[in-house]
């Protein structure tokens, strides 16, 4: 049986992630990031954004994923940036103490199913004054597209037995109120949180490439369900959703891609310090 997760996707994230990368331009635009700061890119994938960040300051650039296979890509990736480190660290675990000026977390975020302790170890990470941003598919209906195309899925005869042992991985909140809570109980300070809905149109083909390099990682992930997963259901799951994604699409071949995100920058308040930055970024530099 073919196993599909980020790590089997590595070497092809960048050339689908359409989305994620015209996404992570708002964000870091949000950023405003300074030319001396040090900088987290938390769920850096294969390093791209990475390596946009690592032009922007001359600060320690550090990018950090759960997938080794893709901890692996940005490193090969990298070409020789003396200011950038990757480590293979879940997000749940960072271990870094008033280090960073600024965490950036792009499309990664509905993967934490724990958010409150993923925040509270970006709390700790940053230093007093610093900032985390986040961008991330939001609420239930975080893409109608792809929601209407899983319907076929779980009603279809020939998947929908298997398909109702799946276990939804995402962590998806429904209001900018939610978001905005959520990260002032974990002691920040929201500066912008909002939801805004994303239209694009792309051919049935980049649309389907879009789906593999994020959902797919979700909806054919054995770690998801509950019973095995077979190279029949597989097939018949990917050819439902192509399918529907060639039903979505115009007279022209063009799909309307629809996306709620949600946009947040947050601050860690001036007055708090545990002062031990200086040694994680001697480590690291090392």
């Amino acid at each position: 049986m073919v196993h599909i997760n980020f790590d089997s996707k590595a070497s092809v994230y960048e050339q689908n992630a359409l989305v994620q990368k015209s996404a992570s331009a708002v964000l870091l635009g949000l950023m405003a990031i300074q030319e001396e700061e040090d900088i987290l890119d938390l769920g850096c994938g294969s390093g791209r954004t990475t390596r946009e960040i690592a032009l922007l300051t001359k600060g320690l650039v550090v990018g950090t994923d759960i997938s080794d296979s893709m901890i692996d890509e940005a490193i090969r990736k990298n070409e020789g940036r003396p200011n950038v480190r990757y480590l293979v660290k879940d997000a749940e675990c960072l271990g870094f103490s008033d280090t960073f000026d600024v965490i950036y977390c792009n499309s990664a975020f509905q993967w934490f199913s724990h958010p409150e302790k993923v925040l509270e170890h970006c709390f700790t990470a940053l230093k007093a004054g610093g900032r985390i941003g986040i961008q991330a598919p939001a609420t239930s209906i975080y893409c109608p597209n792809f929601v209407t195309a899983v319907e076929k899925v779980r009603t279809h005869p020939a998947t929908k037995k298997i398909f109702g042992f799946f276990k939804n991985p995402w962590m998806f909140l429904e209001s900018e109120d939610e978001y905005r809570n959520l990260f002032e109980k974990c002691g920040f300070e929201v500066v912008t949180c909002t939801i805004i809905e994303e239209s694009n149109r792309y051919t049935i083909d980049q649309v389907y490439g879009i789906y593999q390099s994020g959902a797919e990682n979700g909806y054919l992930n054995q770690s998801f369900y509950s019973v095995p997963l077979t190279d029949a259901y597989i097939e018949t799951f990917r050819s439902l959703i192509k399918h529907s994604f060639n039903e979505q699409a115009d007279e022209s071949g063009m799909v309307a891609l629809k996306f709620n995100r949600i946009y947040l920058v947050a601050k860690k308040p001036k007055y708090h310090d545990s002062g031990t930055s200086a040694v994680d970024r001697h480590i690291l530099l090392t």
